[in-house]
């Protein structure tokens, strides 16, 4: 999937936002123009409710942040508390009450119901929750971004499938394909469904093995629960568990098998790094947090965040989709790549209809999905 370069979308958001501000009318959009010029940006702080160093999604949104500093020039801090829930709304009201930065960013898909509170407490204090959606207009000072994993993992659950019945290297005979979560949590179900979906598009008779680690941390957990899978025929595995996760990558090289990566493009955070471990992740299911936050920056410097309501962002909007990289166009042969490519272009033309775990989704049908490939 070729996708524009991070400065590339940011100097054209930005040469707009000055276009704006000379036009006529455009008194206002001219004074905060004339404010950037003078070097007044909006400052942001990434609360981190889990753990720097996932190679997963907190190092995706942290990615964004240092773009926000480097290529806008605005002032930044990061704050890791953990998932220690009893510092959460602490660490919130504390940030809020001190007013030292215009907008508060946080995960929602953990905390929102505690970002909400708070920011009812501090109605002039900006916050944005990612990975979450929140009622229309109910926090006029809360924006919310959500994403369409379930498209990305559409396009992960056709290349599982068709991997399987290759003869690729670390392929066998048995139509076996994995799936490992942190724990079970609607999202992580939504990208379930979105990669049952895209395995039963290729066989509808696929056999998908789902585990869940019951840890978003342990990758030793996250080891043995892989190898558990590998040992039951299972030759390539999706595992959607942040940090836990690393350990299933383990799992693929000792085992001589593939991984589908998630969140971040994890083939290339272990090139040069560790190369074993980046030849057994095919792709990775992009969830772009990073890229979403720099998009809400941008648009904070604009004045146009919709705050008191959500985004979904999906493969049209560059918000997921799977990651096309060296290792992808090495490790993975031409015919799949095609009928990838192929699928994500019937995704974008709306002629695929995939399944969510998440809205108004009927879950005795989610569930029927999930039992349907069970072994």
């Amino acid at each position: 999937m070729k996708k524009k370069t991070v400065s590339k979308i940011l100097a054209a958001t930005l040469m707009a936002a000055m276009l704006a501000g000379c036009g006529a009318g455009g008194q206002d959009a001219a004074e905060e123009t004339s404010a950037q010029a003078d070097g007044e940006r909006p400052s942001f702080v990434f609360v981190c409710t889990g753990q720097l160093g996932d190679k997963s999604f907190n190092d995706s949104a942290n990615a964004g942040v240092e773009e926000i500093a480097s290529a806008l020039g605005c002032e930044t801090k990061v704050i890791e508390i953990g998932r220690d829930q009893t510092k959460w709304e602490p660490t919130f009201q504390d940030l809020a009450e001190e007013g030292a930065y215009d907008v508060i960013i946080s995960n929602g898909s953990a905390a929102i119901e505690t970002m909400e509170k708070v920011a009812d407490e501090f109605p002039e204090q900006k916050f944005v929750a990612f990975d979450c959606s929140i009622e229309e207009g109910a926090h006029p000072n809360l924006y919310a971004i959500s994403y369409k994993q379930n498209e990305g993992s559409y396009l992960a659950g056709v290349l599982a499938a068709l991997v399987t019945e290759s003869d690729m290297e670390y392929a066998n005979e048995e139509k076996k394909i994995g799936f490992i979560g942190g724990s079970e949590h609607p999202i992580i179900t939504d990208f379930l469904v979105g990669y049952i979906a895209g395995a039963k598009s290729v066989d509808p008779d696929i056999k998908v093995y789902v585990s869940y680690i019951g840890s978003w941390d342990d990758t030793a957990k996250g080891k043995e629960t892989a190898i558990a899978q590998y040992n039951q025929g299972v030759d390539i595995i999706f595992p959607a568990a942040e940090q836990a996760g690393l350990g299933c990558v383990e799992a693929a090289v000792e085992q001589g098998k593939y991984i589908i990566g998630v969140d971040s493009d994890q083939a290339m955070l272990f090139k040069g790094v560790d190369e074993d471990k980046a030849n057994v992740i095919l792709t990775s299911v992009l969830k772009n947090v990073g890229e979403s936050l720099v998009r809400m920056a941008n648009m904070e410097l604009e004045g146009t965040v919709p705050y008191g309501t959500y985004e979904d962002l999906g493969i049209a909007e560059d918000g997921s989709g799977i990651a096309d990289n060296e290792y992808f166009q090495k490790n993975v042969p031409e015919e799949i790549r095609t009928r990838i490519e192929e699928e994500k272009q019937k995704v974008l033309d709306g002629g695929v209809e995939i399944p969510t775990a998440l809205g108004d989704a009927d879950q005795d049908e989610v569930q029927a999905l999930i039992d349907s490939v069970a072994p």
